[in-house]
């Protein structure tokens, strides 16, 4: 019987990953979309986190976000993945895998060394994100080595490198502004952002994501790439509208009225 259930494991093990992962992360992205969208339920880290126990922000954001940059530098390996075909085309599915760990370096390694947060994650939010982390760090990581892609001057790809690029500077941007804010605030509370897309949206570090994982994507066409882009944003779209009413509450008047929550000019 053991014997039978790992012939079916390894019979289906491609599909679980490049098929139905996704449509289990999309399914889920709705979910959770339509839960803070909707209801009002906030994940309990940072401002939200009610019961003010867990992990130092910045141990717990190692800790979680890790995983999506080691699994898919370890399928690399296992896989024996190679940059050029041997008729010295590139591997752009490598090109793609690199800018998805080069997000996650940063965020892991980077980022973790530079923030002085007080505020402290949730254990259990923090145990959810390490398994997300760890799930979509392998169904991307797995898409990426199997399959053998040359769409170098395709317009998808051309497009969503871009795009990807674009939102990858205002990510960085945006997380540097509330660094500094963080320290002249010097623990007195929080401040207006400003400077950068947050003249334009509250929660611009959210928007330059979401663009990163949509170019990602685009640059992709796939259906792991497309799942990872929609969580993304049924997580952090929410999110970002629950700050902008925070910082509209706090700050009333003083706040900028034409500024939005996530996309300039629109919402």
């Amino acid at each position: 019987m053991i014997w039978d259930a790992l012939h079916l494991i390894k019979t289906h093990w491609n599909d679980f990953w490049e098929y139905w992962t996704p449509v289990v992360m999309i399914s889920i992205g709705i979910i959770v979309f339509i839960l803070e969208a909707f209801a009002g339920m906030k994940a309990e880290y940072g401002r939200y986190n009610k019961k003010k126990s867990g992990l130092s922000a910045p141990i717990a954001w190692l800790i979680q976000e890790c995983p999506a940059f080691f699994v898919p530098l370890f399928l690399m390996f296992y896989n024996g993945i190679q940059f050029f075909d041997s008729s010295n085309r590139i591997n752009t599915n490598v090109v793609l895998l690199f800018l998805f760990m080069m997000h996650y370096f940063n965020r892991s390694f980077i980022y973790t060394m530079r923030i002085r947060s007080k505020n402290v994650v949730n254990y259990m939010e923090n145990f959810l994100a390490f398994i997300f982390c760890f799930v979509n760090g392998y169904q991307i990581g797995h898409y990426h080595t199997k399959f053998i892609r040359h769409d170098l001057f395709e317009w998808n790809f051309l497009l969503g490198v871009f795009i990807f690029f674009c939102g990858f500077y205002i990510n960085i941007d945006s997380d540097n502004r509330l660094i500094r804010l963080r320290k002249e605030s010097n623990g007195s509370g929080y401040k207006i952002p400003k400077g950068g897309m947050f003249e334009y949206v509250s929660a611009a570090n959210y928007f330059g994501e979401c663009l990163e994982w949509f170019g990602f994507a685009i640059a992709s066409w796939s259906l792991p790439g497309l799942a990872f882009a929609w969580f993304t944003l049924a997580n952090t779209g929410p999110r970002g509208y629950h700050h902008h009413l925070f910082y509209k509450e706090k700050f009333r008047s003083e706040y900028p009225k034409d500024r939005k929550a996530l996309i300039p000019f629109l919402i």
